[in-house]
């Protein structure tokens, strides 16, 4: 954001207006607000972009030079000890970087890119809020890989891994407090959520009753956890047929159980994949691929219940199929991901969660993940 200055006319004079009114008033000065930028990082075909946006406009300030990424990369998971992790789903393995918060710059990680397991099937990372463990759902194997985040980034399988997991795991996502581990399992015929408690030392013990069942045929993809640690989203994507709903589940905070939300599941567009909330924890958006739409809602902060936002949803562009999304640390910015699409959509959140578009940033093609992080 540009520091804001104001004019006035002193004796037919325009001068630069520093401290309070006319006369030497003897307000003190007012202190010019701080710039606002994101560096925004997208997996694409043999390469990790990157983009310094403004938080505020959305508008490109900088384009730092590319990393070298995996030819099928299978998502991004970056951690809050600014290290960033790719899937490299065509080799099983995680391609590692240290980020520089300053400049947007990867640095390649010692020993990266680390083996995950042989064949294929590297796919949904997701890490622990301090930044100590990294999972990684395995497709192929119906399995979860958790390894332990080093100093320096490397990674070592924790004890115990690879640990069972539902028919066809896509997704991760870690609760708040870093205590649970949620895995969205595909092709699961009940469309099944795996839940772990998270050990010490990163190991996964099922959670008493998991797993937990959503809708027949549901097809569970994307996932989100609200910032209190209550709620589960999980975007329907459907099995065999496109789904049009997104399931809620409260999150017992005790034991990690889910149970259904009032309410749930809730109606949105067209094969949702993709769900995310803003860091205040206000709204939820998905992404409907075949309707090339974002659904958005405001969530009710008691019970989890979801209500559509005027104007919803909102049109990412003909054919341009959504799937994912990152919503910037001042909830200010929507960035969507297209699989059929080289562009990155871009859109401002108003305060009652509405999206207005702004220009698209020029992405890659072959797009995978997305991740943003906020510069200091």
């Amino acid at each position: 954001m540009r520091p804001v200055v104001s004019f006035i006319l002193v004796c037919g004079l325009a001068v630069l207006l520093t401290i309070g009114g006319c006369g030497g008033g003897s307000n003190p000065p007012t202190p010019p607000p701080t710039s606002s930028s994101d560096f925004l990082f997208e997996s694409n075909n043999n390469q990790i972009s990157i983009f310094e946006v403004d938080a505020t406009k959305g508008t490109v300030t900088s384009t730092p030079a590319p990393a070298t990424g995996p030819a099928l990369g299978g998502g991004l998971a970056l951690t809050s000890t600014n290290f960033l992790y790719v899937a490299d789903s065509g080799n099983n393995a995680v391609d590692a970087f240290s980020v520089n918060a300053s400049t947007g710059a990867l640095t390649a990680v010692s020993g990266s890119p680390f083996t995950v397991a042989s064949g294929q099937g590297a796919q949904g990372m997701s890490a622990d809020p301090a930044g100590k463990f990294l999972f990684v759902t395995q497709h192929n194997t119906n399995q979860v890989a958790a390894f332990a985040i080093g100093s320096s980034g490397q990674l070592t399988p924790v004890p115990g891994s690879f640990f069972p997991a539902g028919s066809f795991p896509e997704e991760s996502v870690v609760d708040p407090t870093g205590k649970y581990l949620y895995v969205s399992n595909n092709l699961d015929a009940l469309g099944s959520i795996s839940a772990y408690t998270i050990a010490s030392n990163g190991a996964l013990t099922p959670v008493t009753g998991s797993p937990f069942t959503t809708l027949v045929n549901g097809g569970p993809f994307g996932l989100a956890v609200h910032p209190n640690g209550n709620f589960l989203y999980i975007a329907m994507s459907g099995n065999g047929t496109a789904g049009t709903q997104v399931v809620g589940q409260t999150i017992d905070t005790t034991t990690g159980a889910l149970s259904p939300i009032p309410g749930s599941p809730f109606t949105v567009g067209n094969e949702p994949s993709g769900v995310t909330i803003d860091p205040a924890g206000k709204f939820l958006y998905v992404t409907n691929m075949m309707d090339d739409t974002v659904s958005a809602f405001t969530i009710d902060g008691t019970s989890g219940a979801l209500t559509a936002i005027a104007g919803s949803p909102f049109s990412t562009g003909p054919g341009s199929a959504p799937f994912l999304m990152a919503v910037n640390k001042s909830s200010s910015l929507l960035y969507v991901l297209g699989a059929n699409s080289t562009s990155i959509s871009v859109f401002t959140i108003a305060s009652s969660g509405a999206l207005t578009s702004v220009a698209p940033l020029n992405g890659g093609g072959g797009a995978n993940g997305i991740a943003v992080l906020r510069k200091p």
